[in-house]
């Protein structure tokens, strides 16, 4: 429980500081250089600090074995499985012989910088690379690379407690050994600022599902046309073009494929904007017709329409049908002059604004309004005493009819 009291504070410093690492320091340390119970979670130790602390450590020249995780953090630290089992219980029962420093800066180029000339060394799922028994290098790197494909961070963690510790124990019979426990970076990173960018996909003027036309916005992944129990779909898109009448508040957009020609007609109304209709013109065969929307197609100004995954428009001439469908439509008309770059606005998907947890939490708020209006008309209705004895005069009388 102390183990986490002391790294749950620590969190806050990872969020802060994102491109810092933490250090665990164990093994023969030398008396001045207090424990991991005096860090400080609220400070971040430079690189020329931790470089003294090190020069510090080894001056009396200890076997030093760093075992370097590709990411860690602090929270790494504090992670427990279903049954409350610490990922790094080796670490924890070292916490009386240790110097933990929860954020660190540049800690792997800091030690590459003290040990010149060191042995590196990998763990894979194959095991190490290289044995570690060197008598004339007295520092070692060991990179924990032997992540497994499914493996979660807990069992990965725990499996480096059990490798480290399997590996100290061997090397404390050769004399002083310092061990350090750290990473090249983080593994939990929250960028400084936070901020809300509108993402949209890139536009295309040609084969491509984003049309962009002056004062609309449309996208699309493709168009059919059913007509006498056939079907077709338009290709190669060539291009468009768009008119606006201000005076009627009516906007027209015009497709161009290979198979004929498709006028989007729009039109604004008491804050909405409503899709009625699409002209259908085809020169072989040719064909001239008005297409009705088979549902209500329509949204506030400034937002977009994302209620179907397609949408449909017929034709009303009883013996020659043509049925023309937009798939996966997100549309909105402008009203004015636009560019590619313009941004969709915020999209309408047909959901009522007042949900069922809106609905739930104002039939709360009423039945507690009724409650405190039925208790102030009660207490308001609450009569006191009018008449009183009066100590010097007769005592007052009271019927029983009263």
């Amino acid at each position: 429980m102390a183990f986490c009291r002391l790294l749950f504070p620590l969190l806050v410093l990872s969020v802060a500081s994102a491109s810092t690492v933490p250090v665990f320091l164990w093994g023969d340390l030398s008396s001045s250089s207090g424990n991991s119970l005096k860090s400080n979670p609220l400070s971040t130790v430079s690189a020329q600090g931790f470089s003294e602390i090190l020069n510090n450590e080894l001056k009396d020249d200890p076997y030093v074995i760093v075992f370097l995780e590709e990411t860690l953090s602090v929270e790494d630290f504090s992670r427990k499985n279903n049954e409350g089992d610490i990922s790094i219980p080796y670490l924890y029962d070292n916490l009386s012989d240790a110097l933990y420093l929860p954020s660190v800066e540049d800690a792997s180029r800091v030690l590459e910088e003290v040990a010149k000339g060191a042995v590196h060394v990998k763990l894979t799922q194959n095991g190490l690379s290289a044995a570690i028994e060197d008598k004339n290098n007295r520092f070692m790197f060991i990179a924990l690379k032997d992540a497994m494909e499914g493996e979660s961070r807990y069992d990965l963690l725990r499996r480096h407690s059990n490798f480290m510790e399997d590996q100290i124990s061997k090397l404390e019979k050769k004399g002083d050994v310092i061990a350090v426990y750290t990473a090249r970076n983080p593994s939990w990173t929250i960028p400084d600022t936070h901020s809300r960018v509108r993402r949209q996909a890139n536009s295309s003027v040609t084969n491509g599902p984003d049309y962009s036309l002056d004062g609309l916005r449309l996208y699309l992944t493709g168009v059919t046309l059913d007509h006498s129990n056939a079907s077709m779909t338009f290709t190669n898109y060539a291009g468009g073009s768009s008119e606006y009448n201000t005076t009627t508040g009516v906007l027209n957009g015009t497709l161009n494929f290979d198979q004929g020609s498709l006028t989007l007609n729009f039109h604004r109304a008491a804050g909405y904007w409503f899709f009625d209709t699409v002209h259908f013109v085809q020169t072989n065969p040719a064909v001239d017709e008005i297409l009705y929307a088979t549902d209500d197609l329509n949204a506030l100004l400034d937002f977009s329409y994302r209620c179907k995954q397609s949408v449909s428009f017929k034709s009303i001439n009883q013996t020659q049908e043509y049925k023309v469908s937009f798939i996966d439509i997100k549309v909105q008309p402008f009203f004015g002059p636009t560019n590619a770059s313009t941004p969709f606005g915020d999209s309408f998907n047909c959901v009522g604004f007042f949900s069922a947890p809106i609905w739930s939490g104002l039939f709360v708020v009423f039945i507690l309004l009724s409650i405190t209006f039925y208790g102030i008309m009660t207490m308001m209705d609450i009569k006191t005493m009018d008449r009183f004895d009066d100590p010097k005069g007769k005592t007052i009388t009271i019927n029983a009819g009263e």
